[in-house]
């Protein structure tokens, strides 16, 4: 069955060579019960490990079957384990976070069992050696002799032709040893069964033959009984492949066929030992969970906030005529330049990804000047009929003149310590060059729902009427006036004050009151009662309206024509009916602008907008880049290196966290479990706890964007996910997770079964 020549084995460590064993002759048959002796360092577990295949040799020739195995790498050695070998060891090496029938099951499963032989297999091999009542027992709990019983059914699940035990007794009571002992010698009827030992007196009655060592060597080798070998029937190649490995392939489906099993590990088998292995050790779950999900987080956020500084890097940019450059959005002017109606905004509305219409886009651009003391702040209007949003201090705005104010969260102003001083503050605002300062009363305050906020203040909601007036302004502010006085034509530029044009109640419809400084445009020296004609363009629209000069006034009679006292800051300006104004500065819309809901999505936006008849511009299209290409030269290297070093600590706290698991992944391979197989196992182990941090993950996202959690650190991350960054996110996890247990798998393999328990130890 098995022949030794000439084997030796040495030892080296830090340069040291020690001898382990010299030049051992033995050969061994079935149906022999074998029992080695020997003082402490005498060889004789050195022996029985190259016997089975734990440790290599390094002279000699060990034959199994009349097969050569000096040529054996680690793999092959494992494949002689699986199909050969049966250990029991002193130490037992079970899985103390199994149960007694988990355990035996184990070496079923690797061995290509189904589960409908396992399970009537493992209880009868629980009866026979004594444990049937204690099959659902973690192995943790039992007794020393149980643990051993537990070994000895793990050897004979498989039904291998030899079996091996080093001091199987040595842990056990008298009672317990006798027991085993006994159960050893009815095992040997038919195997060969080889036992290291201290005490032989334990034996002497069963052995067959008695061998000892002294100092790496044979010093006794006697046959105590006569046995009648068994011969096993040979593969049908071993004659001509004595010495190949083919022969041992071939020979172990034999063996299969003999043990019902396939001879390999299912698909199954190794998914439900993955399975079983996440969640058999807490702490191991609970200590890689934590750490898969500092990954997503860490990961998540790093991603996130490169996007975020990208994107406000993109911003840092300016445009001549746009103020308001949010990415999200899209002005739009009709193809045929006419005025936009309302046919037109339910076409729009129907576009995808379009979130908001703005009528009034020239109120985007506009910012209003807000200040009460030592509070300043910069808005944009908005009719108090599009405020959607909560208060967080308060009331709704009841008069013409109220408000409601503004600001995102991080607001220095918008903090608990100052919200109650701004609820009923009156602040001051600059309507624009054309009118007065206008007194505005804040009634309420809430937060702001844009994501794009680059100013002080984000939205100031008020009443229509003062909403109108501000818009009067703006487009007052945004035209060209040209005044034609008797056929010399005076242009305004903006922020003249002379030629301008104010609205005066004092002053009838289609009537005008000017410096009497237009006398000088008349031959006569007269310009009351004659004509002047105002022309107001801009890039909406173009209106022209023809004034009868009704008054004209001085700095002595300023007061009375107008009702202003202020000559310095108002003489030169052309002074008509506020209904006039109105009409010359405000009038329908031909641009306006559109908020689309992922500004990701603009290009697809624009086409879609374009093929119904607009001609829309993506504002971060027309931005002047400044700085921002540099930065993000800057940033996308920083985000990186980040980025990989935080996959190496992961990668490197989870190997760590996977050497608590080397003994038993250890305890797989000396049952003969192969590396494939191995890595296998852990992938499903690694795969399904990193699949439970990511589940919990993607569930916080999807309860922060319904709007269950609000967390700001979590929104900031959510805010610029997608789909492809979660998938990308995935299947760096997964590379990640085979990369682990690819590493992990072939360092196992590295060295024989026993230096890799060395190393453990």
């Amino acid at each position: 069955m098995i022949s030794l020549k000439n084997v030796s084995k040495f030892y080296y460590k830090k340069g040291i060579i020690a001898t382990g064993m010299t030049k051992v002759n033995l050969h061994f048959d079935l149906g022999e019960f074998v029992v080695i002796t020997g003082e402490s360092g005498s060889g004789k577990s050195t022996l029985l490990n190259v016997i089975s295949g734990m440790d290599t040799y390094e002279e000699g020739e060990m034959y199994i079957r009349g097969r050569e195995t000096s040529h054996f790498t680690e793999k092959d050695f494992v494949e002689y384990r699986k199909k050969y070998i049966g250990n029991i060891f002193q130490s037992f090496n079970l899985v103390n976070s199994y149960t007694v029938y988990q355990n035996v099951e184990l070496v079923l499963l690797i061995n290509g069992f189904k589960k409908s032989q396992i399970k009537s297999r493992v209880n009868d091999i629980l009866g026979k050696v004594g444990l049937k009542d204690f099959a659902r027992s973690k192995v943790s709990k039992l007794s020393g002799g149980q643990k051993q019983r537990v070994a000895i059914a793990r050897a004979l699940a498989k039904e291998t032709d030899i079996i091996v035990a080093d001091e199987p007794t040595g842990n056990l009571d008298s009672k317990s040893a006798a027991e085993i002992v006994k159960l050893l010698s009815e095992i040997a009827q038919d195997k060969l069964v080889i036992v290291v030992t201290h005490n032989y007196e334990q034996f002497k009655d069963y052995a067959t033959r008695r061998i000892k060592m002294h100092d790496g060597k044979i010093v006794e080798n006697v046959q105590l009984k006569k046995t009648d070998e068994l011969v096993l029937e040979e593969a049908p190649d071993e004659k001509t492949n004595r010495a190949g490995e083919v022969g041992l392939r071939q020979k172990s489906r034999t063996d299969s066929r003999r043990n019902n099993g396939s001879g390999s590990m299912s698909a199954f088998n190794k998914l439900r030992l993955g399975i079983r292995n996440t969640f058999n050790v807490i702490p191991k779950f609970v200590l890689l969970f934590i750490v898969f999900a500092f990954m997503l987080v860490a990961v998540t956020s790093e991603y996130t906030s490169y996007l975020s500084q990208k994107e406000t890097a993109e911003n840092l940019g300016y445009n001549s005529y746009f103020t308001n450059l949010r990415p999200d959005r899209v002005v739009l002017k009709k193809d045929d330049k006419s005025k936009f109606t309302a046919d037109d905004f339910a076409t729009i509305s129907e576009v995808d990804n379009v979130a908001e219409i703005s009528e009034y886009d020239v109120l985007l651009d506009k910012e209003i000047y807000l200040e009460s003391g030592d509070f300043y702040y910069t808005a944009r209007a908005r009719s108090v009929t599009e405020f959607s949003g909560k208060l967080i201090g308060g009331r709704m705005p009841s008069k013409p003149n109220e408000i409601i104010l503004t600001a995102n969260e991080d607001n220095y102003y918008f903090s608990k310590k100052y919200q109650k001083k701004l609820i009923d503050r009156v602040f001051k605002i600059d309507l624009g060059s054309g009118g007065d300062y206008a007194k505005v009363k804040v009634t309420g305050i809430a937060y702001s729902k844009s994501d794009y906020e680059f100013t002080n203040c984000c939205d100031m909601y008020m009443s229509d009427k003062m909403l109108n007036g501000i818009l009067t302004e703006t487009y007052h502010d945004s035209s060209k006036i040209a005044v034609d006085i008797n056929g010399k034509v005076q242009t305004v530029e903006t922020g003249d004050v002379v030629y301008n044009l104010k609205p005066n109640k004092h002053v009838s419809p289609g009537n005008a009151v000017v410096s009497n400084e237009f006398d000088n445009f008349y031959n006569n020296g007269q310009c009351k009662g004659k004509e002047i004609k105002v022309t107001v363009s801009n890039i909406y629209y173009k209106s022209a309206k023809k004034f009868k000069i009704s008054e004209k006034y001085s700095e002595k009679n300023f007061k009375r024509i107008t009702g202003i006292s202020d000559y310095d800051m108002n003489g030169g300006l052309i002074f008509i009916n506020p209904a006039d104004y109105n009409r010359l500065f405000t009038n329908d819309n031909y641009q306006v602008t559109v908020l689309v809901k992922d500004k990701d999505k603009v290009n697809e936006t624009k086409k879609a907008l374009a093929n119904v008849g607009y001609d829309p511009l993506p504002l971060r299209d027309v931005i002047v880049q400044n700085i921002s290409n540099l930065l993000q030269l800057i940033m996308l290297p920083v985000m990186i290196i980040i980025l990989l070093a935080l996959f190496f600590i992961s990668y490197f706290v989870i190997k760590l966290i996977l050497r608590t698991r080397t003994g038993y992944f250890s305890i797989l391979k000396m049952l003969g479990l192969n590396e494939k197989s191995i890595k296998r196992i852990m992938d499903i182990e690694l795969i399904t706890i990193m699949l439970i941090a990511y589940g919990v993950f993607i569930g916080a996202a999807v309860l922060t964007s319904m709007g269950y959690i609000s967390v700001k650190f979590i929104n900031d991350m959510v805010k610029y996910m997608n789909y492809e960054n979660y998938a990308i996110l995935l299947a760096v996890l997964v590379a990640m997770s085979y990369l682990i247990s690819g590493k992990f798998s072939r360092s196992l393999f590295k060295r024989s079964s026993l230096g890799t328990f060395r190393e453990e130890e």
